[in-house]
C-alpha cells in the first residue's frame, strides 16, 4: 500500500505484529554492535525486540523449535529496517554510528521535524529514517558522513575537510566496541593506576 507504514511482518503464512517504534530499532542496532554477542544471538534479540508475540531469546527459541522460521525472520526485520531497500554490501564500513554519533544525529533530524523527536511517545521507524534521509546537507553530521564516506572508498579530501579531519580526528573516526572483558581489563589498569600514582 503506497503511503502505508508497516506494523506487521510475514513469516510463513503468519502476520505477526512489530514494535515499530524507532526506539526499539535502535535496540536492535545496539545489539548488532554488541561485540560479546555471537550473530545467532544477535537476530534471536532483533526478533524478540521487533516481534509482539516475543519477549526473550527463550520465547523465540521455543517458537523456532514449533516451526517458526527464524531466517525469514531476519529477513523480514532487514527488509523493515531498510524500508525495503536493498541492504548495504557485506564489508561496507559504516558512515555513522547511532550510539557514537546519537546527539549528532538527533539535532539533524530535530531540524527537519522542527520538534525534538525524542519526546514523542511514538514514532514509527520509518518516519524517524525519513526525516534522517532528508538532514540538511549542510549540517555537520552531513559535513563528518561525508569525510567518512570519503576516507572509507579511499576518495582525496578537500583541504578545508583534511583540516577538519586533523582537528576533530575523535569526532569522525568511528570508534570499534570493546567487549566487556576488554572494558574489565581496562578499569582493573586505571585502578590499579589509581593506586599507584
Amino acid at each position: 500500500m503506497i503511503g502505508g507504514l508497516p506494523e506487521a511482518l510475514t513469516v510463513g503464512d503468519t502476520e505477526y505484529p512489530i514494535r515499530s517504534d524507532y526506539r526499539n530499532v535502535l535496540q536492535v542496532f545496539e545489539a548488532f554492535s554488541d561485540p560479546d554477542l555471537k550473530v545467532g544471538e544477535k537476530w534471536i534479540v532483533a526478533i524478540y525486540l521487533l516481534f509482539e508475540d516475543f519477549s526473550c531469546a527463550d520465547d523465540v527459541e521455543e517458537a523456532v523449535q514449533r516451526g517458526f522460521d527464524a531466517n525469514e525472520a531476519a529477513g523480514q526485520i532487514t527488509w523493515f529496517i531498510s524500508m525495503g531497500k536493498e541492504s548495504k554490501k557485506d564489508g561496507e564500513r559504516p558512515v555513522y554510528d547511532w550510539e557514537q554519533d546519537e546527539q549528532m544525529i538527533f539535532s539533524a533530524i530535530n531540524e527537519v521535524a522542527g520538534r525534538e523527536v525524542r519526546e514523542a511517545e511514538y514514532m514509527h521507524w520509518w518516519t524517524l529514517a525519513g526525516y534522517l534521509n532528508s538532514v540538511n546537507k549542510d549540517s555537520v553530521f552531513s559535513y563528518i558522513v561525508g569525510i567518512r564516506d570519503k576516507r572509507n572508498h579511499n576518495k582525496k579530501l578537500e583541504k578545508h575537510e583534511k583540516e577538519f579531519y586533523r582537528k576533530n580526528r575523535d569526532l569522525v573516526d568511528i570508534k570499534p566496541r570493546k567487549t566487556a572483558e576488554e572494558l574489565a581489563e581496562e578499569a582493573e589498569r586505571k585502578r590499579i593506576l589509581d593506586m599507584v600514582l
